[in-house]
């Protein structure tokens, strides 16, 4: 499929960009102090307002509908920045995803943890429904991008995916908060292309035709990108033996409607789809042999109850709620990430990754360039 358009092949969701980590990535070494990631996702709370059919975080809202409390997350936003993982990489962690196995913006200390964390110079992104932005417009507009689930074009798809009607609440909060970057100067609002108001859209087999309609909408909303990415199982559902629900005659009329949708792109607006991370007919595509890309990223998430956790850290964003890609039990304070990052255990829990039991990966490309780019050099890199 044709993800974008040539003039806009710079754009943030190719994953190119990722090579320039590569001097970052040659750290990594075992029985060495690795660089603390680039990136960190924070899941601020367990909990959702909306019921989507492809949910996958519902193995962690069914499991721990806990949230961080708010005290821990401002010390994890003065944390993070001043975190070095190697003394040969001193800067701290330069961006925090604020997304979660929950609806992130529900967390009612959210606005102070955005605002001190960008009061540090560390870059945000919210991932969000949309339907909780009307009380954050200040908060929301120090951030870098803020991208809004929408996942369709129409009240009626909206409703028939997300089990409430929101559809008209999220758009009306989207217009308020792109206003709100026009008349107030901000990082939000900046010019990059890379920055403002993404419109979100998972694909599944019901929402195809929506995709027009769902671009217009986001163009005329002010939005700066428009952003498509097919859905896929969650990693506790692999098991059951489900297969894609997309078949070649649908990724047909993908093309068909992206090429429409099109039209509608300008130098204001991009239009972006990331299908590069699956096969043909949009399956899981994890080509890679081992899963480097947990020392390059990490998840801070709430604690279980049962287990008197402040919270948990994992290695996954796309496995939340797997106990076998996290550390320990018991975590309190912010000194164990620094303690457990590079250690023996997080090596110990990287050669036990099965790669059977990963669904869609995220961080495919990271493990394609790890593997081909560093570990073996196969684009002799320093020959630019």
């Amino acid at each position: 499929m044709k993800e974008w358009s040539p003039e806009k092949k710079w754009n943030p969701f190719n994953s190119f960009k990722l090579l320039a980590q590569v001097y970052r990535w040659r750290l990594i070494q075992r029985g060495k102090p690795c660089p603390q990631p680039s990136l960190i996702t924070v899941d601020p709370i367990n909990k959702c307002n909306l019921k989507c059919q492809w949910c996958n975080a519902n193995y962690i809202l069914n499991h721990n509908d806990q949230m961080l409390d708010g005290d821990f997350l401002l010390e994890l936003a003065d944390f993070l920045p001043r975190w070095q993982g190697s003394p040969e990489w001193p800067a701290g962690v330069e961006a925090i995803c604020v997304a979660g196995g929950g609806e992130p913006l529900l967390h009612p200390r959210i606005g102070p943890f955005i605002d001190r964390v960008s009061g540090h110079g560390v870059e945000v992104g919210v991932v969000t429904n949309g339907s909780n932005m009307d009380k954050l417009k200040e908060s929301l507009a120090q951030c870098t991008w803020v991208g809004v689930s929408v996942d369709a074009g129409t009240r009626e798809t909206y409703k028939a995916l997300k089990g409430f009607d929101f559809f008209d609440k999220v758009c009306h909060n989207i217009e308020a908060l792109i206003e709100h970057t026009r008349r107030h100067p901000c990082r939000l609002g900046s010019a990059h292309p890379g920055y403002g108001v993404s419109y979100k859209f998972l694909l599944t087999a019901d929402n195809i035709d929506d995709i027009v309609p769902a671009v217009q909408r986001a163009k005329a909303m002010g939005c700066r990108n428009f952003h498509l990415r097919p859905s896929g199982l969650a990693w506790d559902r692999l098991a059951t033996g489900e297969v894609s629900q997309f078949s070649g005659e649908m990724v047909q009329r993908l093309q068909e409607a992206f090429d429409a949708a099109r039209e509608y792109e300008d130098d204001a607006f991009g239009i972006f789809g990331i299908t590069h991370k699956f096969d043909q007919n949009l399956n899981r595509a994890n080509i890679f042999s081992a899963c480097y890309a947990v020392f390059m990223t990490a998840v801070v998430m709430p604690g279980r109850q049962e287990k008197n956790e402040r919270f948990r850290f994992g290695l996954c964003c796309d496995r939340r709620g797997d106990a076998r890609l996290e550390f320990g039990e018991g975590l309190q304070s912010v000194d164990d990430i620094a303690r457990l990052w590079s250690s023996e255990e997080h090596w110990k829990i990287f050669e036990k990754i099965n790669l059977n039991d990963c669904p869609r990966c995220t961080y495919q490309p990271h493990n394609q360039i790890y593997e081909h780019v560093i570990k073996t050099d196969g684009m002799t890199y320093k020959f630019i």
